[in-house]
C-alpha cells in the first residue's frame, strides 16, 4: 500500500507541475500572438494547463460529490484540447482552408458543455465511486455514449493534427523539421495516457496517468516553441507558395495523366476551352482535342530517366527543344489569335516512374507579331531602302558631274553623303541581322589576323591604326561578330575624330579574352551612351547612328559585356568569353534584332 501512496503522491505533483509548465509556456508564447497558429497553440495550451490543474487539485477532493463536479471539468477540459490542437496543427500548416479552426469551436464548446454537467445529466459517467482517499483520493467509473463521444473528439482531432505536423516534416524538409517533430511527438504520451485512463488500463485502473504525461509534452513542446523559429519560419508560407505557384500565375498551365489527358489546370488556361472543349471543364481532355502539340502517352511503368521498351527514353521530350516551330501553337479565343510557346517537363513519383506532363503556355502573341512586323521592316531597309537610296546616290552624283553650278554641285554632294549614309546604316543592320539569324559560330580566331583584317577599310582615313594582340591568342568565338564590333568602334573614332590615333589591344586570360579600342578623339557624347546604358531609346534620348548599337548587341549575343571610358578620348572595352558559354557560365540570352530600336 505504501507503493499505491507513494505513486498516487507523485501524480498529484507531476500533474501540477504540467500545469506550472505548461502555463508558463502560455505566457511566453503570447509574444508570437497574431502568427499563423500561435492564437490557436496559446488557447490549446491554456485548456492543457486547466486539466492538469484540475487533475491534480481534484486528488485532494474526497467528497463524492464534489469529486464529481471536478471529474466533470476535467473532462470538459480535456474535451477542447483536440479540437484546439487541430485548429492550431490547420493555420500553421496552412490548411485552413479544408477546415477553419472555427469549425471546431462550436463541437467542442458544446460536447464540454454536456460533459461539465455530467453530475445533473446523466449522458456522461456512470456508476461513479470512490476507491481510495489516502494519500490521494482516487475513483472510478464507466463512460456512457456522451463520455466517449468526447473522448473520441479528443483522440480523434489530435490524431489528425499529429498527422498534419509528421507531413509538414516530410514534405518541407530540414527547415521546419526538429520543431514540426518535436511538436508532433508531444502528443504521443498525453494520448497514451487518455487511451489508459478511459479504457481502464495499466496496473491500476483507478490511477490517471494523463495529467503527468503531459511533463514531456510541455518538455517538448518548449523545444519546439522557446528560442526557436517555429513561428517566424512557419509553412505557411511555403504551402500558399505551392498553391498559388500555378493557380495565380498569369501563364496556362496544363497537367497531364500518362495517357496525355488534362487532370490539372489553373483559370490562366481558360483561353484553352475556347479552343477544343465543348464543356465548362477541361479536365479529362486529350490534350490532342485542345492543341496542336505532341504528347506522347508515357508506357506503363515507364520510369523517368530509363529506357522503354522500345529503346528510347520516355522522360525526353516528344517534340522539339523550345522555340521551334513545332512548339508554337495557335490558339483563337474571343475572337482574337493567340500564340503560345509550349514548355514541357515530366513528372515523376518519389520512386521516379514517370507519372505524367506539366505543359507551361507561354503567350508569345505580342513577340510573334513584333517578329512579323520587324521581318518586313528589315526587307524594307535591306532591299527597298538600300535599292532607292544607291539610285538617289546615283544620280545625286551624275548631277554633281554634269552640273555647272557650284551651289548645285553642293547640294549634289550632300544628297549623295546623306544617301550613302543611310545605305550604309542599311548594310550594317543587313549584315548583323545575318549573323543574328545564323546565331554565334564558334570556332578558334587567330585574334591578330582578325582585328588586322577588321581596321583594314579605315587606315586610309586615320593617321595610324595601331594592333597589338598579347602572346598568339586564339579563343573560340564567332569571327564575323567580332569583326563587326571591332570594325563598328574603328569606324566610329574614324568618323567622329580628324585624322585619330587608335589602338587596338588584345589580351587572353582566364577563359575570356578582351578587345580594347582606344582613339584620341573628345569622347563619345553621353547622349550617345545613355541609351545603351539604359538598353531602349526614347524621344529625348537615343544615338544618332547604329553603329553602336549593332556592337552593344553583337557583344549580348556572344555573351560577353562592353564598357566605354571617356574621361581622355574614347576607350572601349569588350570582354568575351573564351567559348560558347557566358561569364554567368550558362548560354546568353539572344540578342535584340537590327531594328528594335
Amino acid at each position: 500500500m505504501s507503493g499505491f501512496a507513494a505513486l498516487s503522491s507523485w501524480l498529484a505533483v507531476g500533474s501540477l507541475a504540467a500545469a506550472a509548465g505548461t502555463f508558463a509556456l502560455v505566457a511566453y508564447l503570447r509574444r508570437h500572438l497574431g502568427k499563423p497558429g500561435a492564437g490557436w497553440l496559446v488557447a490549446t495550451l491554456v485548456a492543457q494547463g486547466l486539466f492538469c490543474l484540475l487533475a491534480g487539485a481534484s486528488l485532494a477532493v474526497s467528497e463524492p460529490g464534489a469529486r464529481l463536479v471536478m471529474e466533470s471539468l476535467t473532462w470538459a477540459a480535456l474535451a477542447w484540447l483536440g479540437p484546439l490542437f487541430l485548429a492550431f496543427a490547420l493555420e500553421y500548416t496552412g490548411r485552413s482552408g479544408l477546415l477553419g479552426g472555427w469549425t471546431m469551436v462550436p463541437v467542442a464548446a458544446l460536447t464540454s458543455l454536456v460533459v461539465a454537467t455530467a453530475p445533473v445529466n446523466g449522458a456522461v459517467l456512470r456508476a461513479f465511486r470512490i476507491d481510495s482517499v489516502a494519500p490521494a483520493v482516487t475513483v472510478s467509473y464507466a463512460l456512457e455514449p456522451w463520455g466517449l463521444f468526447a473522448f473520441v473528439l479528443g483522440t480523434g482531432t489530435a490524431g489528425v493534427a499529429v498527422a498534419l505536423m509528421v507531413d509538414t516534416v516530410l514534405s518541407y524538409g530540414p527547415l521546419y523539421r526538429r520543431e514540426a517533430a518535436a511538436v508532433a511527438l508531444s502528443a504521443v504520451a498525453p494520448t497514451v495516457g487518455v487511451v489508459m485512463w478511459a479504457f481502464g488500463l495499466g496496473p491500476d485502473p483507478s490511477l490517471a496517468f494523463v495529467a503527468v504525461l503531459f511533463v514531456p509534452h510541455v518538455l517538448l513542446d518548449a523545444y519546439a516553441f522557446v528560442e526557436s523559429g517555429m513561428f517566424e519560419t512557419n509553412p505557411t508560407t511555403r504551402r500558399a507558395a505551392d498553391r498559388t505557384a500555378i493557380d495565380d500565375i498569369g501563364t496556362p498551365v496544363l497537367v497531364l495523366d500518362p495517357d496525355a489527358r488534362v487532370v490539372d489546370y489553373n483559370d490562366a488556361a481558360d483561353p484553352l476551352l475556347e479552343a477544343g472543349c465543348d464543356g465548362t471543364t477541361l479536365l479529362g481532355t486529350p490534350i490532342s482535342s485542345l492543341v496542336d502539340v505532341d504528347v506522347d502517352p508515357v508506357p506503363d511503368g515507364g520510369a523517368a530517366g530509363g529506357p522503354a521498351d522500345d529503346g528510347t527514353d520516355p522522360s525526353a521530350p516528344t517534340g522539339g527543344d523550345p522555340g521551334e516551330a513545332d512548339d508554337i501553337v495557335t490558339v483563337r479565343s474571343g475572337g482574337r489569335r493567340r500564340e503560345f510557346l509550349v514548355s514541357r517537363s515530366t513528372l515523376t513519383d518519389p520512386k521516379g516512374a514517370t507519372v505524367g506532363t506539366t505543359l507551361v503556355f507561354q503567350d508569345v502573341t505580342r513577340e510573334r507579331r513584333r517578329e512579323q512586323r520587324l521581318d518586313v521592316l528589315n526587307r524594307v531597309l535591306r532591299h527597298n531602302l538600300r535599292n532607292k537610296m544607291t539610285a538617289v546616290a546615283g544620280n545625286a552624283e551624275l548631277i554633281a558631274d554634269r552640273s555647272d553650278d557650284e551651289r548645285l554641285v553642293d547640294i549634289a554632294d550632300i544628297i549623295d553623303s546623306s544617301a550613302r549614309e543611310l545605305i550604309d546604316i542599311g548594310e550594317k543592320a543587313r549584315t548583323f541581322e545575318q549573323c543574328r539569324r545564323d546565331g554565334p559560330r564558334y570556332r578558334a580566331v587567330a585574334l591578330e589576323t582578325a582585328l588586322t583584317d577588321a581596321v583594314a577599310d579605315y587606315r586610309p582615313a586615320a593617321a595610324r591604326i595601331d594592333v597589338t594582340v598579347d602572346g598568339d591568342a586564339a579563343p573560340a568565338t564567332d569571327p564575323k561578330l567580332l569583326r563587326i564590333v571591332v570594325a563598328n568602334l574603328v569606324e566610329n573614332a574614324v568618323d567622329h575624330v580628324d585624322d585619330p590615333a587608335i589602338s587596338v589591344t588584345a589580351t587572353a586570360d582566364g577563359g575570356e579574352f578582351r578587345v580594347t579600342v582606344a582613339d584620341d578623339g573628345p569622347g563619345i557624347p553621353d547622349g550617345e551612351l545613355a541609351p545603351l546604358d539604359a538598353g531602349t531609346e526614347t524621344q529625348l534620348e537615343h544615338a544618332t547612328g547604329i553603329g553602336l548599337w549593332v556592337v552593344q548587341w553583337s557583344v549580348d549575343s556572344l555573351g560577353g559585356s562592353v564598357s566605354f571610358d571617356t574621361d581622355d578620348g574614347t576607350v572601349v572595352t569588350v570582354r568575351l568569353p573564351d567559348g560558347p558559354g557566358g561569364f554567368d557560365g550558362g548560354a546568353s540570352e539572344a540578342a535584340p534584332t537590327a531594328t528594335d530600336t
